[in-house]
Order: C-alpha cells, then sequence, then structure tokens
C-alpha cells in the first residue's frame, strides 16, 4: 500500500472529459464515460446535431476555451484539414498540468513535436496514444521513454467484432446507395 496518498491512483468520477469529434466513437465514449459518473464535454462541427450523452456540445472553434476545464482530453475526430495539428504548442499549452490526451484518431490530429516536449516538461501529466503521425512510430522517438506515455500499435478499435463491424457499415452504405441515399454512414466530409 502507497502511503502517500498522492501518489495512488485517482478517480474518474467528477472529473472531465472533453471529447474532440462527438461522432460514432466519440459518443460511445461519452456514455461509457457517464457511466464512471464524468462530466463530458463533446466537441463536434455541427453542435446541432446533438450532445448524445455528453453533458455540453460545443463547435470545434471552441477548443481553446475549453481545454482548461477538461481532466482527460481524448481525440476521436477524423483527420480533415481542419483537424491537422488540432492539438499543437498552444492548445497543450491551455491544458491543465494534471490532464492526459489520449488520441484515437488520427496520428496528424496532434502536433507530435510539441506533444513531446509538453510531456518531457511534465506540462501535461500524461498521454495514451494509440496512433502517431509516422506509423510505425520511430525506435527513436522518446515517447518510448516516458514512463507516463501509453502506446499501442493502432489497435484500439481491433475487438474480436472489427471486421464483423466494418462488413455491416459496407453492407448499410450499399443499401443506402442503392436506395439513392446521399448522406452515408460514418461519412468524412
Amino acid at each position: 500500500m502507497i502511503g502517500d496518498l498522492s501518489q495512488r491512483e485517482d478517480e474518474l468520477g467528477g472529473k472531465t472529459l472533453l471529447v474532440v469529434g462527438l461522432g460514432q466513437i466519440g459518443g460511445r465514449l461519452a456514455q461509457l464515460a457517464k457511466a464512471f459518473d464524468m462530466r463530458v464535454i463533446g466537441l463536434r462541427r455541427d453542435p446541432a446535431a446533438g450532445s448524445g450523452a455528453a453533458d455540453a456540445v460545443h463547435k470545434m472553434g471552441e477548443l481553446l476555451s475549453i481545454l482548461r476545464e477538461a481532466d482527460f482530453v481524448a481525440l476521436t475526430c477524423p483527420l480533415t484539414s481542419e483537424t491537422e495539428n488540432l492539438i499543437d504548442a498552444k492548445a497543450l499549452g491551455r491544458m491543465k498540468p494534471s490532464a492526459h490526451l489520449v488520441n484515437v484518431a488520427r496520428g496528424r490530429v496532434v502536433d507530435e513535436p510539441a506533444l513531446i516536449e509538453a510531456l518531457a516538461v511534465r506540462r501535461i501529466a500524461g498521454a495514451g496514444i494509440d496512433v502517431t503521425a509516422e506509423e510505425p512510430l520511430a525506435p527513436s522517438s522518446p515517447l518510448w521513454g516516458m514512463a507516463h506515455v501509453l502506446i499501442t500499435p493502432h489497435t484500439a478499435g481491433e475487438t474480436r467484432r472489427y471486421e464483423d463491424n466494418v462488413i455491416e457499415i459496407l453492407r448499410d452504405n450499399l443499401g443506402r446507395l442503392w436506395r439513392g441515399e446521399q448522406q452515408l454512414r460514418n461519412q468524412v466530409i
């Protein structure tokens, strides 16, 4: 048992999760976070599309003003011209020193050199990274040696049912196209 209470793991309950990209994956993450009694803020291109399980939803342009509220920032957005390097030195500087960044989106959503610098000086508490700018992550990357970084090899979404889920989306989209519908499932505009 750890005697120093500050060295024990913290609880999720009462913490704030910022989900950047409140689509299907981000929406599911929001539901799971609510089960842990977390406050959830979502960012999406079109807040009018709904908040789902999130307590509040804002447009992507409000990121910098909302980052200070988050204990955890989860990136679940697609890579677009709007989201490339979305998390840069300025954004990392707005995060709490106790905050963690989790990237399951695309590597280039984060300015990786800025993240390395922020982690090296403990500007943020840690990061969970499933994607990197270049994959695989170079063996020489400083991220490998950081005890407060968890790295997975772009496999966070690969469950036993992954292929079944992808086939279902494909079948659904083929049906939509057959019916002449314009909106596809998981479509990135």
